[in-house]
C-alpha cells in the first residue's frame, strides 16, 4: 500500500494511536473462516440428513459457481494483464499455484519478494477452497451417521493446530498463512456448526440474558486485545483458538438468543454487504496500489487530511466496484446453482 509514502504525522503519537486501534483487522480473516465452517458444515449436514447422502458433484458445482469465476478473475489479472498496465509489476509468484488454490504456500515462498498485495490477497480464498474440498469429499463419500465421527475430527484438526503452533511458534509468517496454522478457525466453526445441526447448544443461548451476553462480549473482546499479554511463553500456542471461541459464541448468539442487545442484521444495507463483501475483500488491495500512487504523484501526502481522503477514495471505489461485480459478473454464475441443488 506503499506506506513509506505519508508525511511525518503517520509516526506521530496520534496517528500511531489511532492505528493501533484498527491493527486488528486481520481478525476479520479468524471471522470468515469461522462462519465458513459453520456454515458449510451445517448446510452438508442438512443435506446429508434430508437427502441420505450428499451429491458430491453438486456440491463441487455449487462451490465453484461462488468461488472461482471472482478468484480467477483477480488471479488472471495479477499475473497477464497488470504487469502491462501503468505502474504495473511482473509478478514472482507462480501461476501453477494459484490456479491449483494453494496461493497461501505461494505467498510463504514468494511474498517477501513480490509487492503485488491484492495477489497475496487470494490465500484465504485457497484455505476455503482447501477445506471445502476436503472436508465436502469426506461427507460426501463415506456419508457418516454417527455424528461422535465428526466431533472426533473437528477436535483432531483443533489439537493438530495446535501442536502445529508450537512446533512453529518462532515463524510467524508460517502460523499466518500456512494451513495447518489457521485451520483450527475453520474447524472450531465446523464444531459450532456440527452442535448447532445436533440441537445439542442452542437451548444456551435461546434464554441468555441481556448482562451475560454484554460480559462475554466484554470478556472476549478483552482477551483478543490483551492476548499478547495474556498468552506468554507455551501459552501463545491457543493464541488463534481465542478469536475463534469469541467468534463461535459471537454466531450462535446473534442467530439463537431472544435477548441480543443488537441484532447485527439490524444495521441497513448488512445483507447488501454479505453478498459483496467476496468482491470487496478481493480488489480493496488493487485499490490501495492505485490511489497510494495517485496521492503520491501529486503529492497529498503530507497532512493526516491527505490520508483520510486516501482511506474513503479506496472504500468508496471498492465498494462500487464490489458492488458492479457481484451485479453484473458473478450473480450471473450463481444463478447457475439452482442447477445444481
Amino acid at each position: 500500500m506503499h506506506r513509506e509514502i505519508w508525511g511525518d504525522f503517520f509516526d506521530g503519537e496520534i496517528f500511531q494511536t489511532l492505528r493501533q486501534l484498527t491493527v486488528n483487522g486481520h481478525l476479520g480473516i479468524n471471522l470468515f473462516f469461522t462462519l465458513s465452517g459453520f456454515l458449510i458444515t451445517y448446510l452438508l449436514l442438512w443435506e446429508n440428513d434430508v437427502k441420505g447422502k450428499i451429491n458430491l458433484l453438486r456440491y463441487l458445482m455449487r462451490r465453484t459457481l461462488r468461488v472461482w469465476p471472482l478468484y480467477f478473475l483477480i488471479v488472471l489479472f495479477g499475473f497477464f494483464v497488470f504487469p502491462h498496465l501503468p505502474y504495473g509489476i511482473e509478478t514472482v509468484h507462480e501461476f501453477w499455484r494459484f490456479a491449483l488454490f494453494l496461493s497461501n504456500f505461494d505467498e510463504l515462498i514468494h511474498g517477501m519478494n513480490d509487492s503485488i498485495n491484492f495477489l497475496s490477497a487470494t490465500w484465504t480464498v485457497s484455505v476455503e477452497e482447501q477445506f471445502y474440498l476436503a472436508w465436502g469429499v469426506l461427507i460426501g463419500i463415506f456419508s457418516f451417521r454417527d455424528k461422535r465421527f465428526y466431533y472426533v475430527f473437528f477436535s483432531l484438526i483443533i489439537l493438530g493446530s495446535i501442536v502445529f503452533h508450537g512446533l512453529k511458534h518462532d515463524e510467524p509468517r508460517t502460523l499466518y498463512f500456512h494451513t495447518f496454522a489457521v485451520m483450527s478457525d475453520v474447524a472450531f466453526g465446523g464444531l459450532m456448526g456440527l452442535l448447532a445441526f445436533s440441537n445439542k447448544i442452542q437451548s444456551y443461548f435461546v434464554e441468555l440474558k441481556k448482562p451475560i451476553i454484554i460480559a462475554c462480549y466484554l470478556l472476549g473482546i478483552s482477551m483478543i486485545l490483551f492476548d499478547g499479554h495474556i498468552l506468554i511463553g507455551y501459552a501463545k500456542v491457543f493464541h488463534r483458538i481465542i478469536p475463534s471461541l469469541f467468534f463461535g459464541f459471537m454466531i450462535m448468539e446473534q442467530v439463537y438468543s431472544k435477548h441480543s442487545f443488537y441484532k447485527i442484521d439490524r444495521i441497513r444495507g448488512f445483507y447488501l454487504s454479505g453478498e459483496i463483501s467476496y468482491g470487496f475483500y478481493m480488489f480493496h488491495c488493487i485499490y490501495l496500489y492505485y490511489w497510494s500512487i495517485f496521492f503520491d504523484i501529486r503529492g497529498w501526502t503530507d497532512s493526516p487530511w491527505d490520508f483520510i481522503l486516501f482511506f474513503f477514495s479506496s472504500l468508496a471505489s471498492t465498494w462500487i466496484t464490489a458492488y458492479i461485480s457481484y451485479q453484473l459478473f458473478e450473480k450471473q454464475f450463481l444463478k447457475l446453482k439452482k442447477y445444481f441443488r
